[in-house]
């Protein structure tokens, strides 16, 4: 046998009763708070991301697409105005199925722009 020594480490673990109790409690109101700030956290970066990679055109394309676009025409609405209202609708639990077929179709459109063979065949 080799000249090994054994070292035992002993530990224990002591819970405080108080702590416990502390922890399981909670304010309802401050969670929903919570929630309510992620939300808007949530949509700050979708908002950045629309108007710094799409044009006026892009999202009016996007609008278009929702059903949307004429209101925002005919109101001669400026960009900022675009992806606020844009944001708000994305976000709306009511149009999810539409937001996600489209975030679909623009992701394959961009699959065929992107390949050599099929760009010739896109008309965006």
């Amino acid at each position: 046998m080799s000249n090994q020594e054994n070292n035992n480490i002993i530990f224990s673990l002591i819970e405080e009763e108080e702590n416990i109790n502390q922890q399981n409690e909670f304010n309802m109101d401050e969670l929903l708070d919570e929630i309510h700030n992620s939300d808007q956290d949530i949509l700050v970066p979708q908002m950045i991301h629309y108007k710094e990679n799409f044009t006026n055109k892009e999202l009016l394309l996007i609008c278009e697409y929702y059903g949307i676009a004429k209101e925002l025409k005919a109101n001669k609405c400026n960009k900022d105005i675009i992806v606020q209202f844009l944001v708000n609708f994305e976000s709306n639990l009511e149009n999810y199925e539409v937001v996600c077929k489209r975030q679909n179709a623009w992701f394959y459109i961009n699959e065929l722009k992107n390949d050599k063979f099929m760009k010739k065949y896109v008309l965006w």
